[in-house]
């Protein structure tokens, strides 16, 4: 299959699924298992006991269960628990609506795509415009059939989400599993009051497009909750990735010794280099005294709380960044505004009520 004519669906969903660095190697490829033999199919005997291939399904599920759970800290459990637990509750409600209505759950949600318009040619042409820098060079009408095949699957898995929603809002569905809350020391530079309700710890990397991606959202977060909210910055420079991201690091943290962290975090963010120059050129914009600043760089004087803020994280689960914790609750990657809105809005009403109830 030609590249080019491949690149705009996947160049778009990678770009989506895609929130965080991460050193681990991509997720693998997975494909449709074979035809499982019938359960009581016998596979083996052991002293003249049958073993059945439904027995070794059940054994290899298990399996593959402990194998995916053994190296995960609290945070991932709870994050494969929860994407288990949509999936589970999402399948049991279409399955009941399904039964009701006397239809398989394939033709359940091809008879709710039905109500989706067609998409247009405008569509297709306006897809095209927006992502041709992406394109590999290929034309609307090489490449139109494509977009077109990508925006009908996006549009039956929008409608699909808002039809489960609304089986879930008639259902009254209520997931009472709760994320586990991980100890992190909030320290390091800050902005917000000391005594606000919610403390976000990030760990970030200066080199990684991600965390820069979550410089804008972490803005709108702030402005959203004035005054309910400190943000502590550490650093969890990925070295074998980002080979410019502990110098950075450790030369905002110089920053920081003359009173200007921030203005400096913000102008690499929005820079476009992390060369030697190129911080000097930021520390000499924000106003620091260029010399104190590259005699601190070049004894490289905050070393050790790089170290310490990479152990804390590594302690704490990091393995990407961005990674935030939110009063202690773990979000991996740069998610939108409304996934850090819900946790806080939970915390702030827990508060509300701990203190109406005291």
């Amino acid at each position: 299959m030609d590249r080019r004519l491949r690149f705009a669906a996947a160049a778009t969903l990678a770009t989506a699924l895609s929130v965080a660095c991460s050193p681990r190697d991509a997720t693998p490829q997975t494909s449709k298992a074979p035809v499982a033999a019938a359960d009581t199919e016998v596979v083996a005997e052991i002293d003249g006991k049958p073993v059945t291939a439904g027995e070794l399904d059940a054994w290899i599920r298990e399996d593959l269960y402990q194998r995916e759970v053994a190296n995960k800290g609290k945070t991932e459990l709870f994050e494969l628990r929860s994407e288990a637990l949509d999936r589970m509750i999402d399948e049991n409600l279409l399955a009941a609506e399904a039964g009701r209505r006397k239809l398989s759950v394939d033709d359940l949600l091809a008879s709710e795509a039905k109500t989706s318009d067609e998409i247009s040619d405008e569509a297709v042409k306006a897809f095209y415009e927006q992502n041709k820098a992406r394109m590999g060079g290929a034309t609307l009408e090489q490449i139109g059939p494509r977009i077109r095949r990508f925006l009908e699957e996006r549009q039956s898995a929008d409608a699909r989400e808002q039809y489960v929603r609304s089986l879930r809002d008639k259902a009254g569905v209520s997931v009472r599993l709760t994320a586990p809350r991980v100890e992190v020391a909030a320290e390091g530079p800050s902005r917000g009051p000391a005594n606000a309700p919610i403390t976000i710890v990030e760990f970030s990397d200066y080199e990684c497009p991600f965390c820069k991606r979550a410089e804008p959202i972490l803005k709108q977060v702030l402005e959203r909750y004035p005054d309910k909210i400190r943000l502590v910055y550490r650093n969890f420079p990925l070295e074998q990735m980002h080979p410019r991201a502990r110098p950075t690091a450790e030369a905002a943290l110089c920053a920081e010794e003359q009173g200007k962290f921030w203005e400096f975090h913000e102008k690499v963010f929005s820079g476009s280099g992390l060369q030697e120059a190129d911080l000097v050129g930021y520390a000499d914009a924000v106003g620091l005294d260029t010399a104190k600043f590259k005699a601190c760089m070049a004894e490289r004087r905050y070393k050790d709380r790089v170290d310490a803020d990479a152990q804390a994280g590594r302690d704490a689960g990091v393995s990407g960044t961005p990674a935030f914790f939110v009063n202690g609750i773990m979000l991996s990657g740069a998610k939108p505004v409304e996934e850090f809105s819900a946790i806080i809005e939970r915390e702030l009403d827990a508060r509300g009520k701990a203190a109406a109830g005291s």
